[in-house]
């Protein structure tokens, strides 16, 4: 995978191209707890906001809808169809073996850069709440837990993580 900063993109030809190794990310379910855990927290703590636990359930159920997601090549949320109370969720999916837990839980960490404060959904500097959902998620005040699995096909790596109380509720103001 080759990953290009913005002035490569804006002009290609003036730019020197960085490669970037070639290896597969580490992976390992303690990398991913100890990583995401690490990632969530610092978020909250810089919102202001109470850390999480980490909840084995909830990475279970995580690590059920991640297979699931990679087995059908779908990349959508999970109904949950009879589930209560339902459970948070963030997803992502990228190039197999070519992003660290660190770059993956970064990706959606980094939405914070679209947040204003406001009442949810009007929470988003574009007007587009879903830009920033991800975010919300992770540092949602009410929030006590979360849990993360990932799974891979033959293309992409997804991940999953699952939260409660859920948050991203309409009509609660965020600071």
């Amino acid at each position: 995978m080759l990953l290009l900063p913005a002035a490569a993109i804006a002009n290609p030809q003036s730019a020197t191209i960085p490669w970037r190794d070639q290896r597969p990310a580490e992976r390992g379910e303690m990398l991913l707890r100890t990583t995401m855990i690490s990632a969530h927290n610092r978020a909250r703590r810089e919102y202001g906001v109470g850390p999480l636990a980490w909840d084995q359930s909830l990475a279970r159920d995580a690590a059920i809808y991640a297979q699931r997601l990679a087995r059908s090549g779908r990349f959508e949320h999970d109904p949950q169809v009879g589930r209560r109370p339902k459970q948070g969720e963030n997803l992502w999916v990228g190039t197999r073996t070519a992003y660290s837990y660190a770059e993956m839980i970064g990706l959606l960490v980094d939405e914070r850069r679209y947040f204003r404060p406001g009442r949810f959904p009007a929470v988003s500097r574009t007007g587009d709440w879903s830009q920033v959902a991800h975010y919300t998620q992770i540092v949602w005040p009410t929030t006590q837990r979360v849990g993360c699995a990932t799974a891979s096909n033959r293309s992409s790596d997804y991940l999953v993580c699952r939260y409660l109380p859920a948050g991203n509720v309409v009509g609660v103001v965020m600071r």
